[in-house]
């Protein structure tokens, strides 16, 4: 039962399907508050173990804590907001726990993968059947994820979490055929921060989880799925009619890397967040000050730095750090999920701000800190000549 429930929970939280559809009727919080009360249920304990890791409740707080400080502030907020905020810290809660639970793995594996083909799917109908019947973004794809960056992103996040939390130690044809199919769905958003993170982020994935004795099964996978996904962009950009804000991304791709465009664009809208920072460096100017900017910053440093100050910024860093000092204190399997995930969290809070409030992709953190706690736990069950029971 605890399996299936995981399974449909996380599918229907990472493809956004609910939030999607939450106009009419409140399927994302229902969904949510599900997922809580069989928590509360079924594995109140390890709810309660988790609490005792300063990993999870740094990420906790820095969740709640703007809950709070919208009913103390001044300022009127939308109900949406609250709920919204809500929403994702109930998740990352729920997440932790499932992802914590070894009975559960191959259930939250399965469920990335359902997640990566649905998403993937849509993208792909979005490019070649109906354009923009989800995504906002003109010649687009996103699903329905609606943002095509917020696509790019869980794409690529699920991708990555399939990759390395299934049990099997070498790699397969699985993993193999999960390359090209995730490369294609990114590339239909043509957002360039998830093109170039899937370049990286992909190979390095594999070449965790391979170890050196594959190696070469690894460069020979890229460079042919490479090849697949250069020819399928050529078809692409050839044949079918972009929009102007399509082909300007692929044009910044193929001239410049995608570099000189951020330079010239994006990097001036993190500097504009970060100018307007230092006009309030110590507390910044409060929960979603972002977005009352001209140009939104696309820059999660940048954002944190905006709303809650120097603070705000400095735990966002030891999250980060601690998730790395956990990696390099890590067995294999717990170290590949904590590193995959921080090298996903560092390449989009270049591109995006909207890291901490996207439900969507919450679980993906969730699973990081999971390991993450579960590593701390090992090392102090070992200095104390215990073996820890996971």
């Amino acid at each position: 039962m605890s399996k299936f429930v995981a399974f449909v929970w996380l599918a229907i939280i990472g493809t956004n399907v609910a939030q999607q559809y939450s106009v009419t009727a409140a399927y994302q919080g229902s969904i949510t508050l599900a997922g809580v009360a069989y928590v509360l249920l079924s594995f109140r304990s390890e709810l309660l173990r988790l609490l005792r890791f300063t990993d999870f409740r740094l990420v906790a707080a820095v969740l709640v804590v703007p809950i709070l400080m919208m009913l103390t502030s001044d300022r009127t907020f939308e109900r949406t907001e609250y709920t919204s905020q809500i929403a994702v810290s109930l998740i990352f809660v729920v997440a932790s726990v499932f992802a914590s639970r070894a009975e559960l793995s191959r259930a939250l594996t399965i469920s990335a993968f359902v997640i990566v083909l649905v998403a993937v799917t849509l993208n792909l109908y979005e490019l070649f059947v109906r354009n923009n019947t989800w995504s906002t973004a003109p010649g687009r794809s996103a699903g329905f994820y609606v943002n095509p960056n917020f696509s790019a992103e869980a794409i690529l996040g699920y991708a990555l979490m399939f990759l390395l939390s299934r049990s099997n130690r070498k790699l397969d044809l699985a993993d193999f055929m999960v390359l090209p199919l995730v490369l294609t769905g990114v590339f239909v958003t043509f957002s360039r921060a998830g093109i170039l993170a899937s370049l990286v982020l992909l190979p390095f994935a594999m070449a965790l989880r391979g170890g050196s004795k594959q190696v070469v099964h690894v460069l020979f996978a890229v460079v042919a799925v490479a090849g697949l996904v250069y020819a399928f962009g050529s078809y692409v950009v050839d044949n079918l009619n972009l929009s102007q804000d399509a082909e300007a991304r692929v044009l910044s791709l193929i001239e410049e890397g995608g570099v000189g465009d951020y330079r010239e664009d994006r990097g001036l809208t993190a500097l504009a967040g970060l100018e307007l920072g230092m006009e309030n460096p110590v507390a910044g100017f409060g929960v979603g000050s972002i977005y009352k900017m001209e140009a939104e910053p696309h820059n999660m440093f940048v954002a944190m730095f905006v709303d809650y100050g120097i603070l705000g910024l400095l735990v966002y860093i030891v999250i980060i750090v601690r998730l790395i000092f956990a990696a390099r204190s890590a067995a294999r399997t717990n170290s590949r999920p904590i590193l995959v995930i921080v090298g996903w969290l560092l390449i989009f809070s270049f591109s995006s701000h909207n890291l901490l409030g996207n439900a969507a992709t919450m679980p993906l953190l969730a699973w990081a800190v999971a390991h993450a706690c579960h590593t701390r736990s090992s090392i102090v069950s070992r200095r104390a000549g215990n073996v820890f029971p996971r």
